[in-house]
């Protein structure tokens, strides 16, 4: 398949480590230098600098025929607009949008993207002393609300922290998929250390997102 990842920091590096090797065609666009960089560097796949959004870096890249294109930024009408030139002018196959709004799933799916994923914020109060981190939970919807990927940031605080993934018993119903410390993306094994401001990708089906939310939360 020819696959285009045009966008995003974390999320596409992701994607780009699940995809690449697998007997795809992968074009990998990118509006900046550094996470483009950090995509190289680290997973050895060639990017091309452009916003994904201006015809000329689609037609610098070849993103023609894509079997799929995904629109990763952070703003949602750059990823429609990307969509929406990848479908019209360079015959993309589907494409799927990313948006923070949720309003936005609807009006996107109405103009004509093929998949639009709506991704919701839960904010967490401040942390005494730990003013500089934010109890953060970001939660995607997938396979149209069946599975949910959350983003969650570990607090020092939190019984998690400074352990071993085999020690936490973390909840067999959830995955966590990956970890980002920065700059660094780790696929964890039984022996990884959760740390502090570890930022934890993990998938779990819908009906159990609060009560893995809950576990990771809790204090030592």
């Amino acid at each position: 398949m020819k696959i285009v990842v045009a966008g995003g920091s974390y999320e596409a590096e992701y994607i780009v480590s699940m995809l690449r090797g697998k007997e795809n065609e992968l074009i990998v666009i990118n509006p900046s230098k550094e996470v483009a960089s950090g995509i190289v560097k680290r997973l050895k796949t060639p990017v091309y600098v452009g916003s994904p959004w201006r015809k000329y870096a689609l037609e610098e890249a070849n993103a023609y025929d894509a079997d799929a294109f995904i629109a990763l930024s952070n703003n949602d009408a750059d990823n429609y607009a990307s969509c929406l030139l990848a479908k019209t002018v360079f015959n993309a196959k589907k494409c799927v949008c990313v948006v923070s709004n949720p309003k936005n799933v609807q009006i996107y799916t109405e103009l004509g993207i093929d998949s639009v994923i709506s991704s919701s914020y839960l904010l967490g109060q401040s942390i005494k002393n730990e003013s500089s981190v934010e109890d953060l939970f970001k939660t995607l919807s997938l396979e149209n609300g069946k599975i949910v990927m959350i983003e969650a940031v570990v607090l020092s605080k939190f019984k998690i922290a400074n352990k071993m993934l085999k020690d936490i018993r973390f909840p067999n119903y959830a995955s966590i998929c990956c970890i980002e410390r920065f700059p660094e993306v780790i696929i964890p094994k039984g022996d990884t250390y959760i740390e502090p401001k570890d930022k934890l990708f993990v998938i779990c089906k819908s009906a159990d997102q609060r009560k893995v939310m809950a576990f990771i939360r809790q204090e030592a």
